[in-house]
């Protein structure tokens, strides 16, 4: 049986492209696809954790790698596969009908012994679920020694959407990142969210992943549901401060306030007998 997160974004997959073509969206993941190119080589095997419509699939794809793409909702892969297909990038895209909580036993019956060089999850896709452990699993099992889990999760302390929420006298939504579990609406659907600390993620990869780098997604820039007042800003406005927020996203402190964080955790290898 589908869950929550499962039947909305199911809900959502018709019109998903259109919502991400607004300048907020655009901006963040053009800084998320800097990152890809500046963190991944051609060749490289990724696995892909929640690939939605599949944007960021063919942007790898076309990065020269060969991906492994997984997500729970079957509208959503409909839309990747077309896509896919219509870019001619379909022979390097193995699909997965499965979420992060059935990933393992889904990559163990198909015997990906081979391995991945990355493990890459984009806008979310592991705030959908509670228990983070299969995603421990699967960089454990999985991820070749040397190679990187590159998350890009929902933070804790989203800077603009606290100042938003208490400029428009709503303090306890500023506060709602700090929730063990928040209902959010997605296409009339109170999806179940869960905002992960970042030592969280660390406790589920283990102690032979060390955190290299973090970068904040959406720093200077609002979160996309605010598109509608950001265009009220004048473009020229706009541009410099998403100009700004290219400089300072990685900056210690400030990484960790924009609408996503994203990190690249790269698993030890073995030492030298």
């Amino acid at each position: 049986m589908n869950g929550p997160a499962t039947i909305a974004f199911d809900r959502l997959a018709p019109g998903y492209d259109e919502l991400a073509r607004g300048d907020a969206f655009l901006h963040q993941r053009q800084q998320t696809h800097a990152a890809f190119r500046r963190w991944l080589r051609p060749g490289c095997r990724v696995l892909e954790i929640g690939c939605g419509t599949g944007v960021d699939t063919e942007f790898l794809v076309h990065l020269g790698l060969q991906v492994v793409a997984s997500d729970p909702s079957e509208e959503m892969l409909i839309r990747t596969k077309r896509r896919l297909a219509a870019t001619g990038a379909g022979e390097r895209v193995a699909i997965l009908a499965c979420g992060l909580q059935l990933l393992p036993v889904f990559l163990d019956a198909l015997d990906h012994a081979e391995g991945f060089d990355a493990i890459v999850s984009n806008f979310g896709a592991i705030n959908c679920v509670e228990c983070l452990e299969p995603l421990g699993l699967v960089s454990r099992r999985h991820l070749r020694p040397g190679g990187a889990a590159i998350l890009n999760m929902m933070g804790r302390n989203c800077a603009w959407e606290a100042l938003y929420f208490a400029a428009t006298g709503r303090p306890a939504m500023a506060k709602r990142r700090r929730g063990a579990r928040v209902l959010v609406p997605v296409a009339g659907v109170e999806v179940p969210t869960f905002y992960h600390r970042v030592g969280d993620v660390g406790a589920s990869l283990g102690e032979d992943f060390s955190l290299d780098s973090v970068v904040g997604i959406g720093v200077m820039v609002p979160p996309p549901y605010l598109e509608t007042r950001w265009q009220q800003v004048p473009p020229s406005i706009r541009r410099l401060t998403a100009s700004v927020d290219r400089v300072v996203s990685p900056w210690p402190g400030v990484n960790r306030l924009g609408d996503h964080l994203l990190m690249r955790w790269v698993k030890r290898r073995p030492a030298h007998a």
